[in-house]
């Protein structure tokens, strides 16, 4: 029930009271594998049933959801509570709403738990709801569109009716009075006890489940990878997350900010004397988007490479530099201390007005700085000449300008321009140029993707323009200086300049707005499930005969599961691999292929998770949560003897306006060039939070170039 609406309450995770007398969690089974519960938090509700907003964490929670499917949606709720979501959100969340879940990446066969401000009979009544025999305490309704209803006390629990649901488990629960909840499980205990008193909020997650855990049916979206690609090399990622089974996350509230303390059940470890990310962070500028600082395992670089194309230039690259022993020097003088920073930039030389462009600069503290400085230097030089004597044998290949020797910031820099290897004439594209450009600031080497994103992070260490250090103040505790990771995020501003770039896009390529676009444009280009089938034509199906591991279908499909059907329908021809071609092909939604499976005898559907990438959707994405929320800040403590810590701290938005003010750059087009003949358009460009001047010229042709043709999907 509601499988959307309740995953708005996960993100939104606030207002609980953790007594354990009042709790919900005396109502779920101690086996759960996510709770959320909350108390008075629809003010913080009602902005998540927004269009936007609904379908990000309709995607968050691993659940397919397209732009058309909001209609639907409310469409469902109002069948279903004859109420809007609005009104469902006031009257049955009013006092206190609790979600359960099999787990956090296994929402859609999720329940909601809630007190109503109204008598919870009346609403019963109201809803015409149909009882049903049960031989157990708890009387159980059937509602409109197959949902379950049972009523506890003055607890109403709604979700997906049906044998072995969390619903049924639920209602068996309370059936059971031996059976443990959720409420007395020791895990759970202990974590609680771990936290700060008088929690306004809770969010309990098991990240691992028991080995002996019942596997579920396979109509859940696939887990996430267990390597993920890099993660070897990211050293810092959380240890809430990195080590633990187990999370518990606690709120207290403080009007727009929202403070929560986090612990895990992972094994402590020790910190590394010679990791002080704090300052890296605090000395970016106060414009920086999206930070991240914590220990780099440089020893761990092989593994990104390995990833490469054989005859990629950076691969080779690598080989050349490992043998002649130059990453080793380099990577020797660097500490594990490092810093990610993206910002914003105007291209210099682009000719065309356009939205600001991101920028991303890689903080690396050093040991030796000099060493460090001979050796990267080094290392690009020898890079650049690998490139050049590569390019050799191949006709045409762009030539990359010579490494230019700059002053930025007062200090010596390197510039070197790529543009050419990414597009003939980049000034001519919103691009305006792409560049690799560092320089040495004391014991901190700087690496940036643009010489202005380089001189801004300067000036900012230098403390001649603002900086980060007001943000990381939001935090429930400063970071601690030994120790961990930082996190931060400036989702307004964000939002900001995404508006900007949709607007942009709709009036100079609107064609890549369209998902159908990107469908034909993805990397690969080829769709495949993993999975080899035999034929039976005559009774219209598929036999699952293998399936490939670390493939979509792994995981969800196995060998002998039958297919009868994809995308809601049943084969209908004899030819059921053309029928599943085309049914791939043409799949409602880009992101998950529903197939219709017999498994056990029983017919199931069985929803298949795919790579795909639609940046635009993503762009929209970003811009709903920047409407809700302006800053975020995470940093991990110091662990203590029972499990890792960590605090967020999440600021909600105001009606002060923007932060920071993003506008079109240059202010004009010039009278000449590939880019003024080029229609001009006067519309304004208004993003709600960002009023712009019009653009008067595009920087690209009005629809981009048609993508190459899609492969057939295996």
């Amino acid at each position: 029930m509601f499988p959307q609406l309740a995953a708005a309450v996960v993100i939104a995770s606030v207002a609980f009271s953790a007594r354990a007398d009042d709790s919900l969690a005396r109502l779920v089974p101690a086996d759960v594998g996510l709770f959320v519960e909350l108390q008075r938090g629809q003010d913080l509700l009602l902005p998540l049933a927004e269009a936007q907003v609904w379908l990000t964490l309709a995607q968050l929670a691993g659940q397919p959801a397209l732009p058309g499917d909001t209609n639907e949606w409310r469409r469902y709720v109002e069948q279903t509570v004859n109420m809007p979501p609005e009104e469902a959100i006031r009257t049955l969340f009013a006092q206190r709403v609790a979600y359960a879940a099999p787990g956090p990446r296994r929402t859609q066969d999720a329940v909601v738990l809630c007190q109503p401000a109204s008598n919870p009979h009346d609403l019963i009544a109201r809803w015409q709801a149909r009882p049903l025999p049960t031989s157990g305490r708890t009387p159980v309704y059937r509602m409109p569109n197959e949902v379950g209803l049972a009523l506890r006390g003055d607890v109403l629990i709604l979700g997906d009716a049906g044998a072995h649901s969390m619903f049924d488990r639920i209602v068996t629960h309370l059936d059971d009075s031996s059976t443990p909840s959720l409420a007395s499980d020791p895990v759970y205990e202990r974590l609680l006890g771990r936290l700060p008193p008088n929690p306004d909020g809770v969010l309990f997650a098991r990240l691992a489940r028991p080995t002996s855990a019942t596997t579920s049916a396979p109509t859940q979206p696939a887990s996430a990878p267990a390597t993920r690609p890099g993660a070897a090399l990211l050293a810092g990622w959380p240890g809430l997350l990195r080590d633990s089974s187990s999370v518990l996350l606690a709120l207290h509230r403080e009007g727009r900010l929202l403070r929560f303390s986090a612990v895990g059940d992972g094994p402590t470890s020790a910190a590394p004397g010679d990791i002080t990310p704090a300052d890296l962070v605090a000395n970016l500028p106060e414009r920086t988007l999206l930070a991240w600082a914590g220990p780099i395992d440089y020893q761990s670089l092989s593994h990104a490479v390995d990833a490469l194309p054989e005859q990629s230039v950076l691969r080779v690259a690598y080989q050349l530099h490992e043998r002649a022993g130059t990453l080793q020097r380099l990577t020797e003088s660097l500490s594990p201390a490092a810093c990610v920073a993206i910002g914003v930039v105007d291209p210099g030389k682009r000719r065309a007005p356009a939205p600001p462009l991101p920028a991303l600069a890689v903080l690396a503290r050093s040991r030796a700085p000099d060493a460090t400085a001979t050796e990267w230097r080094s290392l690009l030089h020898y890079t650049l000449d690998i490139y050049k004597l590569l390019s050799l044998n191949v006709p045409g290949a762009p030539q990359v300008p010579p490494v230019e020797t700059l002053r930025i910031a007062d200090r010596d820099a390197e510039c070197v321009d790529l543009s050419p290897l990414v597009a003939a004439d980049a000034a001519a594209t919103a691009l305006g140029e792409v560049q690799l450009c560092w320089a040495l600031d004391g014991d901190v080497l700087v690496l940036a993707s643009h010489s202005d994103w380089l001189r801004q992070i300067l000036a900012a260490r230098q403390g001649s323009a603002p900086r980060l250090a007001g943000l990381l103040a939001l935090g429930q505790r400063e970071p601690a200086p030994q120790r961990g990771t930082i996190f931060v995020t400036q989702p307004g501003p964000i939002a900001d300049l995404g508006a900007l770039w949709l607007r942009y896009f709709e009036q100079t390529a609107p064609a890549i707005l369209d998902e159908k676009w990107w469908r034909d444009y993805q990397p690969g280009g080829r769709v495949r499930l993993g999975i080899q089938v035999s034929v039976d034509g005559e009774r219209q199906r598929l036999r699952v005969r293998s399936v490939t591991p670390g493939m979509p279908a792994d995981g969800l499909l196995r060998p002998g599961d039958e297919i009868v059907g994809c995308n809601g329908r049943r084969f209908a021809t004899s030819r059921p691999v053309a029928e599943l071609h085309r049914g791939l092909a043409h799949r409602p939604n880009a992101a998950w292929f529903e197939l219709w499976i017999e498994r056990d005898q029983s017919a199931r559907p069985c929803r298949i998770p795919l790579p795909f990438v639609d940046p635009v959707q993503i762009l929209r994405r970003i811009v709903a949560v920047g409407r809700i929320v302006q800053r975020v800040v995470y940093s991990d403590d110091v662990a203590d003897a029972e499990g890792p810590r960590g605090h967020l701290a999440v600021e909600l938005r105001g009606q002060e306006g923007p932060l920071f003010a993003f506008s079109l750059s240059p202010t004009s087009a010039p009278t000449s060039g590939p880019a003024a003949t080029v229609p001009a358009t006067t519309a304004p460009v208004t993003t709600g939070a960002v009023t712009t001047a019009p653009i008067t010229s595009a920087p690209v042709a009005a629809d981009p170039p048609p993508p190459p043709p899609a492969a057939p999907p295996e």
